[in-house]
């Protein structure tokens, strides 16, 4: 490049969903036909000097799968520079995931784009929903310097391109928002136009059917709405317009702190390698005196830039990006098919807090960690990942194909929970029962001791005849316990020398307290006969017998230690908490409102409805009863308008809810047990309406200017009344906010949360109730938003309505305090982990005792986000954070000895020693909203 002009460094790329507007196998050809072009192109031009294949690496993954004979190929030109692959696996969106999920999606990117070559070492997420606030502290953890960041940072609070990033620890790092039009400023500006002759943002921009070329439409019943496909290429070099089209990609980045060197980012949704670049890069580079344009890679335009950059003038932007408009950052996405999403945390929960954690602890004994069955099931889940496809902003047949990969990442880790929980099992020694006792074990994945109420199905052999029994720890202590049935079964048992034996028992279910089960550890209890019964006898079966300590002492109410719940009329609840000396009243009722927007944006009918349930008569019904456990179920029924009717850009047509109504059904199992305080909600919700939104509402009475929501490795604190502009205006649609596992709203005296396993979106509502509001779903009509002025309709496929049956489970936890000081995250943790039970009984060869910890953590302040084994080497993580405001001290202690232990980075690499208290525990330090990463070398066997 001349020295004496100024530079333009032109990067070309494709955004490309691995599904979006086509299902998987139509977009993998549509991929194969851009790699096959993008090689030809790079086979027969030296001066196509580099292509991106959208920061994500799945993407050749993919096209080797039917084009392996390429690898070869493709691995020159990754590793050459031509090709960029990586960092990421795939390109998730953010909010719906976990923190953890999206690690491993970078571990898993950037190993992989190594084995093809190497990856593109630049944070480069131009792709998710809004930008999460711990990505510095991230992204530096992979050693990355830059992030290129998209939807969205407003001009408001980063004015100029460039800016640095302050995470919630403190780590800064260089970002930059590229400028207008972002990833797709030259395509759009300038190769649109010179190529076609028409620019892209007017009207002018259409197909002309008789210059459009070889065109293909399926006209048939099965195919006659999907897109047409221009088989031709009609490009061709309008050298006229060279001069007006590249000025305006110039000017589109004035925003730019070193005017004198730009990024011209060219590519955009699907757009193949544009052979035809170099040509007018040429062009523009005789045409312009002053300036001189090259076709380079991201990384030359980067290491300019950072030479370039003062520093010392750059604008600090704090926390997450996810600055409105509602359509800049896609906010309203985050409860729609919201099966998906809640069908992906359950995996998340089994894979990184069940399935691995167990993996170690029967490692530790000298078991196998099946390392194989745990990268299938993550990478399952991680192809459910891309922003399109975990929000389900698809066609039904690309949902239905993300449902399958999570359901066989959710069956893989369930199988390998069930491996690890017998090697367990068969591992403890069980010299001191009876052949003929009964055994249960409570294990616990978990790094913090539990003590729980929990349910148990124990089967009895029918020739013993139990009518009742008491259970005892292995200390000898009796556990409190509350029958719930007993019924006859038969069992089959598999034996993979022999047959199937059928089994004969006596089922019985009843609620038990654990006492204390030991972190990362299990406890044994044993089943102690005290009734028998007569199995031909007719007359007369066993009287229960009480000692009037049930939690509902009516068919509404239920009270314990802490809280007292009545339900009302309307299926709400009044809440006392006995702690705070609090009453609360309109807990849980229900809100529908209209909704004629897409998958991406909430857009109410300019003429709406919206109904509440508080006028509602509920069936109520006690359900269960007992001294450890009561729950008393509402049954709501509200008369709903059947769909909308929805204008064509908000204005042609009419815009309001329909006239016909149909009947949803809401039904509430409330739950209060023995020694909590919280009460336990599941909800089952038959949508049978479409077109609207649907959320659950608390009038917390609470007067608190912020909300606190458990975000990625870290809480994220947001104002509860609205930011406004420069003119005193906001947008309504940006107040509906992410959440991971909590949400909570404290005036420092007492405190009122939400905690789930199953929801990513919340409001806090700016009234005096206080209100909360959860979104249970939306329902949208299946419309892509291919391009601003077409888009694909889809009015058959009504996946995006919800017309289905949805099941939640929450709790709502009323406290003293703040979130901080009421172990916040450690009911979370109960919430989203529950103790898995195993029945056994006598057997040989265990050494382990009773009842054990493989590991613990200590204090619950550190919050545990991985343990597993490391990718590379015989040793094992753990990936801890403190979300608290204070530097928090502990110690993370293993019943195996460690040889070793280090500090690591993101990625796994080695940056420190960590020091031992002994040989089986480790020091921890870590500062607010740090994210530790220990590895540790330990013998294995015990």
């Amino acid at each position: 490049m001349n020295s004496n002009k100024e530079k333009g460094y032109i990067v070309t790329h494709t955004h490309w969903d691995r599904e979006w507007r086509y299902p998987l196998w139509e977009n993998r050809m549509y991929l194969v036909n851009l790699i096959d072009e993008l090689l030809e192109t790079l086979d027969n031009n030296d001066e196509y000097k580099s292509f991106i294949l959208d920061g994500q690496s799945v993407v050749v993954e993919d096209y080797l799968m039917v084009r392996p004979e390429n690898a070869g190929k493709i691995k020159r030109y990754i590793k050459e520079g031509r090709i960029s692959v990586g960092p990421w696996y795939t390109l998730p969106d953010l909010y719906p995931l976990d923190g953890e999920s999206l690690i491993r999606n970078l571990m898993k990117g950037v190993r992989y784009s190594d084995e093809l070559g190497g990856h593109l070492h630049i944070a480069y997420e131009s792709f998710g929903w809004g930008q999460i606030s711990q990505f510095p502290q991230i992204y530096k953890g992979f050693g990355f310097d830059i992030v290129i960041v998209a939807k969205n940072v407003s001009k408001e609070r980063a004015p100029d391109s460039e800016f640095i990033w302050e995470g919630p620890d403190g780590t800064r790092i260089l970002a930059t928002r590229l400028g207008q039009f972002g990833r797709a400023n030259f395509f759009m500006n300038s190769y649109l136009k010179i190529m076609t002759g028409m620019d892209y943002h007017s009207e002018a921009y259409k197909l002309e059917w008789d210059k459009a070329g070889t065109i293909y439409h399926q006209a048939d019943e099965q195919g006659y709405y999907q897109d047409y496909l221009k088989l031709e290429n009609t490009e061709k070099l309008h050298e006229d317009m060279v001069r007006d089209a590249v000025q305006t990609a110039w000017d589109a980045v004035e925003d730019t702190m070193v005017k004198s060197h730009r990024v011209l980012m060219n590519g955009s949704d699907s757009t193949t390698s544009q052979p035809m670049l170099t040509e007018i890069i040429k062009k523009a580079n005789v045409i312009f005196e002053d300036k001189e344009f090259a076709l380079t890679t991201l990384e030359e335009y980067t290491e300019k830039l950072k030479e370039l950059l003062d520093y010392d003038k750059l604008k600090i932007v704090k926390g997450e990006l996810r600055d409105g408009p509602a359509p800049a950052c896609s906010a309203n996405a985050l409860m729609t098919r919201p099966y998906i999403k809640i069908l992906n945390k359950k995996v998340q929960n089994s894979l990184f807090h069940i399935a691995e954690p167990l993996s170690v602890m029967s490692a530790m004994m000298g078991g196998k960690y099946d390392r194989n069955f745990l990268d299938m099931a993550i990478k399952y889940m991680l192809l459910s990942h891309p922003h399109d496809s975990i929000n389900g902003v698809t066609q039904d047949k690309t949902v239905e194909d993300v449902v399958y990969m999570l359901n066989q990442a959710l069956e893989i880790s369930g199988v390998i929970n069930n491996t690890a929980c017998a090697e367990i099992v068969k591992n403890i020694n069980t010299d001191c029962f009876d052949s003929k006792d009964i055994l249960l074990v409570a294990v616990n994945p978990s790094p913090y001791s539990r003590r729980e109420i929990i349910k148990c199905y124990l089967d009895t052999p029918s020739e013993y005849n139990i009518w009742d029994f008491d259970i005892v720890d292995c200390n000898g202590r009796k556990m409190k316990k509350q029958r719930v049935s007993r019924r006859e079964e038969t069992i089959p048992v598999n034996d993979l020398h022999s047959r199937p034996l059928p089994f004969y028992v006596d089922r019985h279910c009843f609620y038990m307290e654990t006492g204390e089960v030991p972190a990362g550890g299990y406890k044994v209890y044993k089943l102690v006969p005290t009734k028998n019964f007569n199995r031909k006898a007719v007359f007369w079966a066993e009287m229960r017998t009480s000692e009037g300590r049930d939690i509902s002492k009516s068919v509404n109410t239920m009270e314990n230690e802490y809280l007292k719940v009545e339900i009302q009329n309307n299926g709400t609840i009044n809440l006392y908490d006995k702690i705070t000396n609090t009453q609360y009243s309109k807990l849980n009722y229900f809100e529908d409102t209209g909704d004629c927007g897409d998958y991406w944006m909430y857009y109410p009918p300019h003429y709406n409805k919206t109904f509440t349930s508080l006028g509602s008569q509920a069936k109520i019904w006690l359900e269960d009863n007992g001294p450890l456990s009561a729950t008393i179920a509402a049954e709501i029924k509200m008369k709903l308008p059947a769909c909308a009717l929805r204008p064509e850009n908000e204005i042609r047509g009419e815009s309001r809810r329909g006239d016909e109504e149909k009947e949803l059904t809401a039904t509430v199992y409330y739950t209060l047990k023995h020694g909590s305080k919280k009460v336990d909600v599941k909800l089952k919700v038959e949508n049978t309406v479409e077109d609207h939104r649907f959320r659950v509402m608390f009038d917390t009475g609470i007067n608190a200017e912020y909300s606190d929501a458990a975000g990625h490795f870290t809480v994220d604190r947001r104002p509860v009344s609205p930011i406004k502009d420069k003119k005193g205006e906001f947008w309504p649609e940006m107040q509906t906010l992410p959440q991971q596992t909590f949400v909570d709203l404290s005036d420092g005296e007492k405190g009122f949360a939400l905690l789930n396993n199953c929801l990513t979106e919340f409001e806090a509502m700016d009234n005096k109730k206080g209100t909360i509001a959860l979104t249970l779903f939306r329902s949208v009509r299946n419309i892509i938003c291919t391009e601003f002025r077409s888009a694909g309709i889809f009015p058959h496929q009504k996946g995006g309505q919800c017309i289905r049956t949805l099941e939640y489970e929450y709790s709502i936890y009323p406290h003293k305090g703040t979130w901080e000081n009421t172990h916040m995250y450690y009911e979370a943790e109960k919430t989203n982990v529950p103790l898995k039970l195993i029945q056994t009984g006598k057997h040989t060869g265990g050494t382990l005792p009773l009842s054990h910890s493989f590991y613990s953590v200590e204090p619950s302040s550190f919050v545990m986000s991985a343990f597993k084994k490391t990718e590379d080497r015989n040793s094992y993580i753990m990936r801890l954070f403190n979300p608290t405001s204070e530097t928090v001290k502990g110690i993370v202690s293993f019943s195996a000895k460690i040889k070793a232990a280090y500090f690591t980075d993101l990625n796994e690499k080695r940056i420190g020693d960590a020091m031992l208290l002994d040989t089986n525990s480790v020091i921890l330090s870590a500062v607010s909203n740090k994210i530790v990463t220990l590895e540790m070398e330990m013998e294995e066997q015990l």
